[in-house]
């Protein structure tokens, strides 16, 4: 077998462990719609293609779901994004996890077992239930407000704490005669770095 049919026939080998790879067993989201767009996003894949597509068949089904396997999440996280941006007032549930792939071909024994994470991003205009781990609602930047509250007055004792420290800090060292947070004169810093500078010359 010459070069060229050799290097063929690998990259062949190569297409079919993806292509089997690459397929989705099943969306993890619970109460999926009836009809619904499924987006597979891959790493090779054109924003523009994939999201002018959803775009244009969105208005049929009312929901899509974007999905990406191993370095295509960012892709998939990007095409989800984007798409929000064009159609507001969508709920989003969105789902992470790990799935074993195994790399190797059918005829070798030792077949390498690796964990590839996945993304599924539902976009849709009527969601089921809003209790379920990864629901985003229309409108919700991802802020927790009430969770921030709480931080914020925990923060705020702190810095009081923080503060009355110094104050005792500060009337310690005036007790013994030291100072602290004092500045020299702009004379005396000016004639330092000139100092410095002639030294640096000569």
């Amino acid at each position: 077998m010459g070069r060229s049919r050799l290097k063929k026939k690998l990259k062949l080998e190569e297409s079919r462990e993806e292509s089997t790879d690459t397929k989705s067993t099943t969306i993890p989201i619970k109460n999926l719609p009836e009809k619904f767009i499924c987006m597979h996003v891959k790493s090779g894949t054109k924003i523009r293609n994939v999201l002018g597509y959803a775009l244009k068949e969105f208005p049929n089904y009312d929901s899509v779901v974007w999905t990406g396997v191993g370095q295509a999440i960012g892709k998939t996280i990007s095409c989800a994004e984007l798409f929000k941006r064009r159609h507001e007032d969508l709920h989003q549930v969105t789902k992470l996890r790990y799935t074993k792939r195994s790399k190797g071909s059918k005829g070798d024994a030792t077949d390498e077992i690796h964990q590839i994470p996945e993304i599924h991003i539902l976009l849709t205009k009527n969601v089921k239930d809003t209790t379920e781990l990864g629901y985003q609602a229309p409108g919700d930047c991802g802020e927790f407000l009430e969770k921030e509250d709480a931080a914020n007055s925990k923060t705020n004792t702190k810095a009081g704490n923080a503060n009355h420290m110094a104050r005792i800090d500060t009337e310690q060292f005036s007790a013994m005669g030291l100072r602290i947070g004092q500045k020299r004169p702009r004379d005396t810093q000016a004639d330092s770095f000139l100092r410095k500078n002639k030294k640096s010359r000569s």
